[in-house]
């Protein structure tokens, strides 16, 4: 199976540009990063033979089912926004999921897939929007059922940089947060790197390796850092 990399951060913390840039790197002419939150993803599963669709599906649904078992609470805390985006914030989860397992099933083991989003943000994200803290019990099930990944990516980035970036990408900030004013944004913000920081520190170290990621730095010493990464892996 292909080695996996979930990528985490604030919003508008280069999460995507990253993964974007990271997948025109090539070693021997060949593609070595594949990033999940692409669309012809979903094209590619759509491409798979009807069992194959059907055992994917199941998987993710089953999964996301377990989520929301554990995870219930979190749909009755008190958010910011004024909407209820469960439904939508559903069916990105089970896109990104598929999304991911096809590139499982697709990707030899010498590629690794950069997971944004992958579960771990859809786990700690309605945090960002509360006031609400995730307990260490909630953490520790967590870790213990979804935890997958060989290696966890922490993207951060000074506070002027983040803003600037979603005032001027393409698709806009966060659904979530377009009905919020700017104070309520920067808090946002400020929650999830707090949220992000916290969840890192009840993670058990010696399970897989962590890396931070400063996105404020030029892209060739990042680029520099995922080759090294690669070759001791």
């Amino acid at each position: 199976m292909p080695k996996l990399i979930e990528i985490i951060g604030a919003p508008g913390s280069g999460k995507t540009f990253l993964c974007n840039e990271l997948q025109k790197i090539k070693i021997k002419n060949k593609q070595i990063f594949f990033h999940s939150g692409q669309k012809q993803n979903f094209d590619k599963f759509l491409k798979l033979n009807f069992l194959t669709k059907i055992i994917i599906s199941l998987k993710v649904l089953a999964t996301m089912l377990i989520f929301y078992l554990f995870f219930f609470k979190r749909i009755f805390l008190k958010k910011r926004y004024k909407r209820n985006y469960f439904f939508r914030v559903s069916l990105l989860i089970f896109i990104d999921l598929v999304s991911i397992e096809t590139l499982k099933k697709t990707l030899s083991n010498d590629k690794f897939i950069l997971m944004e989003p992958g579960i771990m943000m859809h786990f700690l994200q309605d945090y960002f929007y509360t006031f609400n803290k995730i307990s260490k019990i909630e953490i520790k099930i967590f870790n213990k059922l979804f935890l997958n990944t060989n290696y966890i990516i922490f993207t951060k980035s000074n506070l002027d940089l983040i803003k600037k970036r979603l005032n001027t990408r393409k698709r806009g900030v966060p659904q979530r947060m377009k009905d919020l004013n700017l104070k309520d944004r920067i808090s946002v913000i400020n929650k999830s790197i707090y949220v992000i920081k916290n969840y890192i520190l009840n993670i058990k170290k010696n399970r897989l390796k962590i890396i931070t990621i400063n996105t404020s730095d030029s892209f060739k010493k990042i680029k520099n850092n995922f080759l090294n990464l690669t070759k001791k892996a």
